[in-house]
Parts: C-alpha cells; structure tokens; sequence
C-alpha cells in the first residue's frame, strides 16, 4: 500500500482524533441551555433573534447556537451580560408557568410535565450560578 492511499484513511492516520476537538465549558453551557432535553426549555431561531434584538442586535439566521454565542458575545462586549442572563431567566419563567397551568388542566400528565419543569427549574439555577460568577470574576474573559 502507497503512502497516499495511507493518507485518505483517516485511521492510518493521527486525523482520527480530529472529531475529539476539546469543548469550552462556555459550548457546555450553550448545549444545557439549547437542548431541551437537559433544559427544560425549547428556544427557537425566532426567539433567539428576538433576544438579540432587545439588545439591539440583529443577529442572522443560522444554527441556533451560534446564535446564542453571538448574542453572548456582544452582551460581554457591551457589559450587558447580566442583562442577558436576567432575560433568559424571565424566559424560563414563563415556561415554568406554563408547565403549571398545563398540569393543573392534564392532571394525569403531571408526573411527566414536572420533569420538565425541574430541568428547566436547574438551568435557571445554571443561570443564576453564572450571574453571581460575572460578580466574583469581572475582569476574566471568556474561553469562547
């Protein structure tokens, strides 16, 4: 076997270990916040570019969590971090709402309905933890 057909097989190679690229705890916070699954909360395109626009940024349309990231990141430059945070917070809890009127209308949906409402419950919490860290470590900046 020639070299050059050694080279388009990845596992000949060391860019196997390529796909095992390091995540940021700042892309861990983004996966906890944008998959529902662990969140709790859903958040579309739509209204992730309504929070950039509060902040008047109009953010384009791409993956959602660059999105995100890009909202943060400006919210950093801007010092608007715990603006930002306090109106994923307000997010959280109109969903959380909803979670309540909806197991008071589906009673026998409540088992199910309070799993989500605790998921969403410990990302606010997430949230919280990071507005106090903004206090503790101002002048840190971000690993994005």
């Amino acid at each position: 076997m020639n070299e050059k057909d050694l080279m388009q097989n990845p596992f000949q190679t060391n860019a196997k270990f390529d796909m095992f690229k390091e995540e940021s705890e700042f892309d861990r916070i983004l996966k906890n916040l944008l998959i529902p699954a662990r969140s709790g909360v859903y958040f579309s395109r739509y209204e992730i570019r309504e929070i950039g626009k509060v902040f008047g940024v109009e953010v384009p349309v791409k993956e959602r969590k660059e999105m995100l990231k890009d909202i943060f990141m400006y919210a950093k430059q801007m010092d608007k971090l715990k603006d930002l945070l306090d109106l994923l917070n307000d997010i959280i809890d109109s969903r959380i709402e909803q979670y309540n009127e909806l197991a008071e209308l589906y009673p026998r949906s409540k088992n199910i309905i309070e799993k989500w409402e605790k998921k969403a419950s410990r990302v606010k919490d997430m949230i919280n933890t990071m507005k106090k860290e903004i206090d503790i470590y101002p002048d840190v900046p971000p690993q994005m």
